[in-house]
């Protein structure tokens, strides 16, 4: 004979015999294992193995007192009505559609942050668009190129020469 691993429990003749009748009798698995001093587990596992789950079992006394029409419907289960109503479907959104491209837009297509340096001839101006530098009203590129010593410089003699040689002042300076 073989020892047993710890927590094993070895199956006599006597105790297969017992738990037969037990069962058969309509007591539990609990109660058989906790009468048997093993586990309600493995009085299952054997029950299983011996292929006397739900076959020949006799009727518990508590269901003999009952109708078959109360054995056979399930008691209903009454059902909470759910308090809180259902918030209203949203509105299907279509997504945005996709920005346009840089140096494309036209005023009424130009956003808060989007950069207004103006692109093409004068009747219809075209916008870049880009993300705005800072706090300034153009994209770093268009930045740099609007507060650039040289393209003020620029100004400055295009200015001259239109005054014909007057005298103005400028961020640069008195010019003469």
């Amino acid at each position: 004979m073989r020892t047993p691993n710890p927590g094993e429990i070895l199956w006599s003749e006597a105790l297969v015999e017992r738990l037969s009748e037990l069962w058969l009798a309509g007591i539990t698995g609990g109660e058989i294992g906790h009468r048997l001093g093993i586990s309600r587990c493995a009085v299952m596992g054997k029950l299983r193995r011996l292929g006397l789950l739900g076959a020949g079992r006799r009727m518990p006394a508590r269901l003999l007192l009952k109708t078959t029409e109360q054995v056979s419907k399930p008691k209903p289960r009454p059902k909470r009505a759910n308090r809180r109503p259902l918030p209203p479907p949203e509105p299907y959104q279509a997504p945005p559609p996709p920005p346009p491209a840089y140096g494309t837009l036209n005023l009424l297509d130009l956003r808060h942050n989007s950069c207004r340096w103006p692109e093409g001839s004068r009747p219809d101006y075209r916008f870049c668009g880009r993300p705005r530098h800072h706090e300034s009203s153009y994209c770093a590129e268009h930045h740099a190129m609007a507060h650039s010593r040289g393209s003020q410089r620029d100004y400055d003699r295009a200015a001259e020469q239109a005054l014909g040689g007057k005298l103005f002042a400028s961020r640069a300076g008195v010019m003469e």
